[in-house]
């Protein structure tokens, strides 16, 4: 009896190893987990880097991708962040959220994706700041890890901003407006240099008061989106743009960058005299939706100044008031939207409706200048009265322009950039606007170069070998 049973087992010894070694045979060999030593994992990159980043506001999303080489499955026993729960670091797998997950299974020659975000705390402090971790993979006796890296940035938080008595504002720290901010009347806020101004989506500035920035060549002053990252660096249309209503006056911006809102500036200042109510100094507005500059009954004296990039218009002047552009480059040749013919750059029209206007009669003036752009027509003029009423002198500058009828000017011949692709607008050697200009006050080119004695058009001025 006790024979038989033992054969018995036997048997069923022998029939459970085969058919063990028939579901081992049936089994893909990608599927079947190895706890090889020697099995190492790849990455699509080794190196994970944010952008600046404010404190407290959270990063765009990194993706990481994680391939498994070999033939056989691997079994992850860890990924997680170097610094674990304190990590600024978090990351997203299969959906969840965390700083650790175990046992993550990975099929032969397959792949894994990550996604990796970063929140950092404030750290009290004006510089920006290195924020550093590393993803960490533990996969039989291996340990990999792929160095995350970001820069923190202190900044003073806004929502509703409105600033009441004159005020100065220091460029120690960023100010990050979240929906708006305001200048009471009479009050004038002044901005030192190397201050920098990010406004979140659809927030914007509103001045019933003054604004008065004192930008440097090497510090400007800065207002611009709240997003800096990959494609947000240079797109149109992320904020709302600078409005200066028609309580504001005396507004000087020098050296100051306005970039990437749907318009601008919109200015509308009617009064009775021609003493500026804006003016440009060595400014570069760029990369709007809309309109770099509307200006709407209101007095302006822009030099030195570059405005590019703007969908619908450069600088539109329209109903009364003094609109004077000196040594101004102002190209829509980089736009990639499809432009209407309608769309001219720049236009002066002593016309307006719906808007209050100026008492004083129409002057526009453009003066060594470049206006280029990618339409045949760049430039409008309409005027509804004759001189003295309407003025407008346009003479020493080069234009795109299919009205040549403005004399002492330079039409449709390219005016060679260095490189507009990448905002390069200083001049080439060959350019035909190399000492084309006439002499006037303005000495110095937006970048503080020194201008000979016979001047370029636009805001560079070519400086000679």
């Amino acid at each position: 009896m006790l024979t038989k049973w033992v054969g018995e087992a036997e048997e069923a010894i022998w029939l459970l190893l085969g058919i063990g070694l028939l579901a081992s045979a049936c089994t893909p060999e990608d599927e079947i987990i190895t706890d090889s030593p020697s099995v190492l994992l790849s990455f699509s990159a080794d190196t994970i880097q944010f952008d600046t980043l404010f404190t407290t506001v959270g990063s765009t999303s990194r993706l990481l991708k994680v391939y498994n080489p070999n033939r056989n499955a691997v079994t992850i026993s860890a990924v997680e962040t170097g610094r674990g729960s304190s990590s600024p670091y978090t990351v997203l797998l299969n959906g969840q959220p965390g700083q650790r997950f175990e046992d993550v299974r990975l099929l032969g020659g397959d792949s894994l994706f990550l996604i990796v975000e970063v929140l950092i705390d404030p750290q009290n402090q004006n510089l920006p700041f290195l924020v550093k971790d590393s993803l960490t993979f533990q996969v039989n006796e291996n340990l990999q890890d792929v160095k995350l890296i970001a820069w923190g940035q202190d900044a003073h938080f806004h929502r509703g901003w409105i600033i009441t008595r004159d005020t100065l504002l220091s460029g120690n720290r960023p100010f990050v407006i979240q929906d708006s901010l305001w200048i009471a009347p009479e009050v004038t806020v002044k901005v030192d240099s190397g201050a920098a101004f990010y406004f979140d989506n659809r927030a914007f500035g509103l001045i019933n008061g003054a604004l008065q920035t004192g930008g440097t060549v090497n510090a400007p002053v800065i207002f611009r989106n709240i997003r800096t990252d990959g494609s947000y660096e240079n797109a149109f249309g992320q904020w709302e743009g600078l409005t200066f209503t028609s309580l504001s006056q005396d507004n000087q911006l020098k050296h100051t960058f306005v970039r990437n809102a749907i318009n601008g500036i919109v200015i509308n200042t009617p009064d009775a005299d021609t003493i500026p109510n804006l003016t440009l100094a060595n400014c570069v507005i760029e990369n709007m939706a809309g309109y770099g500059l509307i200006a709407i009954g209101s007095d302006i004296d822009a030099y030195n100044t570059l405005i590019h990039s703007c969908i619908l218009g450069l600088a539109y002047n329209v109903g009364r008031g003094y609109y004077r552009y000196r040594h101004c480059t102002l190209d829509n040749n980089n736009v990639d939207y499809p432009r209407e013919d309608e769309w001219f750059s720049v236009a002066f029209s002593d016309t307006i409706s719906d808007f209050e206007v100026s008492m004083q009669p129409f002057y526009g003036e453009m003066t060594n200048n470049i206006l280029w752009g990618s339409l045949t027509n760049e430039l409008l003029v309409v005027r509804s009265q004759p001189e003295p009423e309407t003025i407008v002198r346009i003479n020493t500058n080069l234009l795109k322009s299919s009205d040549d009828s403005f004399e002492d000017n330079i039409y449709n011949e390219d005016p060679l950039f260095v490189d507009p692709v990448i905002f390069q607008y200083e001049l080439d050697s060959l350019s035909p606007a190399v000492d084309q200009g006439i002499r006037t006050t303005i000495t110095t080119d937006i970048n503080g170069k020194q201008r000979d004695e016979q001047p370029d058009l636009g805001a560079f001025e070519y400086q000679k070998p």
